[in-house]
């Protein structure tokens, strides 16, 4: 049991991180095979399980104070960091509040692109940045298990590298098949024009954690486009970029003319 009355970075180091990670692993473990044999009712129960979860709580506060690479910017609340007796009272808010959970506004910071545009960065604060991780948590491995077997972009554990060896193996000479091809897809403002209607028709999640993406999205809406757009920025955008575009890979499952059989590589970088 953690007692919160010991708020000092001793405690806070002492707490049992490699068992928190055990316990969340196998919570997700079970909602990716749930969602494999298309049993989403039980994904939905072990999925409240994980928000609901201590062990997934500490590891998202964690996770953006002080792992993630801009766990110093701030959002709209001016704040930078959290000390270790903030840390402890943001678990506690999670704990009560995470089926429930309302955004702030969004801190916005306008990035500048090489054709001379801007990007508009939308930074959340802390706190809800550590709601976004625990909702990452139990919407990933549930969405894993639904994704694309050559898609890359936003996953766990892929990387570029992997994308690029895929498209090696499939394109160099001694590979069956002589009509090959490469698609390209450029997404122009991709997390901007995100429909918000066809993340949440996909989403597969509770209805107290679908509330919370749902507030999540409105909280960085752009008032020309209400109903569309994720913020960059959110902890759990990349995510739902995925999850929007998941699909798109049959767009070359059609078989080429000619008769012959080509073999195509569906790697997708998001």
């Amino acid at each position: 049991m953690i007692r919160h009355s010991y708020v000092t970075s001793e405690s806070w180091i002492a707490l049992p991180w490699k068992k928190f990670r055990r316990n969340l692993f196998r919570l997700q473990k079970r909602v990716y095979k749930a969602v494999q044999v298309g049993d989403k009712r039980k994904a939905r129960s072990i999925q409240k399980l994980i928000m609901k979860s201590t062990s997934a709580r500490f590891l998202a506060i964690r996770q953006v104070s002080q792992l993630n690479a801009g766990k110093k910017t701030a959002g709209i609340d001016g704040k930078k960091s959290l000390s270790f007796e903030e840390r402890f009272a943001l678990e506690i808010t999670l704990k009560s509040q995470y089926n429930n959970w309302h955004h702030r506004g969004l801190r916005e910071i306008p990035i500048p692109k090489k054709d001379g545009t801007t990007r508009m960065l939308k930074i959340p604060t802390i706190a809800d940045r550590a709601w976004q991780c625990l909702a990452k948590y139990a919407l990933e491995p549930a969405h894993e298990a639904t994704f694309h077997a050559r898609s890359y972009g936003f996953r766990t554990g892929r990387s570029a590298h992997d994308a690029q060896k895929n498209i090696f193996d499939n394109l160099r000479s001694q590979c069956n098949g002589i009509e090959k091809r490469v698609i390209e897809l450029d997404i122009e403002k991709c997390f901007d024009r995100i429909d918000h209607s066809a993340i949440m028709n996909r989403l597969i999640a509770p209805k107290g954690l679908k509330l919370g993406i749902f507030r999540c999205l409105k909280a960085g809406v752009n008032p020309e486009f209400p109903e569309q757009g994720t913020p960059q920025g959110g902890v759990v955008s990349p995510l739902l970029a995925n999850i929007a575009l998941n699909g798109i890979e049959s767009i070359h499952d059609s078989e080429p003319t000619g008769g012959s059989t080509s073999h195509q590589s569906d790697t997708r970088m998001t």
